[in-house]
């Protein structure tokens, strides 16, 4: 056998040696990235435009850091304007809804009232929709629409099959539906609002993507 013929079957038998332990080597590398969890990147928030009106005053309720997006929301109806709400942020590695702080634009004068949307354990926020009075002109929220997605083993967003809404009296006029971008979950809600006798007339989302974690 010639000499270049025994170089080639050794470089042959050698490859084929490696290709199990480069099996073993990718997809340990692969379940170590995994094993890391989930966050979203600072930087990379996107804002989606808002479900019902702007406005110049708005407020912002974020979550607090970059392994949770939002999972739930509250809204507190003050005698017929909506003049306060809450998120309730979930970690994407460990889902467990913890609020945060609320954020509050009017003063109730008589009565209050609250009400509750939850897209369920293991899911976060990715698209909102708001809904008015049919009659009214001030455009002041009466109810919400959320639409979540889970987190898949490969960091892949999968849209959960229901929404769920909150409504308070005179829900009946619905609003364009506003989605994060493709990849991205809510992780912070900006409220716009009229002036205290109206309150709250449109919400919108801050989206990040989902990326495994750095650590």
């Amino acid at each position: 056998m010639s000499c270049a013929r025994r170089a080639t079957n050794a470089l042959t038998a050698m490859r084929t040696w490696q290709i199990p332990w480069l099996c073993a080597y990718l997809v340990a590398s692969v379940t170590s990235a995994l094993a890391g969890g989930f966050q979203w990147l600072p930087g990379g928030e996107k804002w989606t435009p808002p479900a019902g009106t702007a406005s110049a005053a708005s407020v912002e309720a974020l979550v607090t850091a970059e392994y949770y997006g939002v999972e739930a929301l509250k809204l507190w109806d003050f005698d017929g304007r909506t003049c306060s709400l809450q998120l309730e942020q979930s970690s994407f590695n460990a889902p467990s809804p913890h609020p945060a702080d609320p954020v509050r634009f009017c003063e109730p004068k008589q009565t209050q009232a609250w009400k509750r949307a939850d897209v369920g354990s293991g899911n976060f926020v990715r698209s909102i929709s708001v809904c008015t009075a049919l009659k009214a002109g001030t455009g002041e929220i009466r109810g919400v629409e959320l639409w979540g997605a889970a987190i898949d083993g490969s960091g892949k967003l999968k849209p959960a099959k229901d929404s769920v809404k909150l409504e308070f009296p005179h829900c009946e006029k619905w609003s364009a539906r506003r989605d994060c971008p493709a990849g991205s979950v809510a992780t912070g809600i900006r409220a716009y609002s009229a002036d205290t006798d109206v309150g709250a007339v449109g919400l919108a989302l801050r989206c990040h993507a989902i990326a495994p974690s750095k650590t």
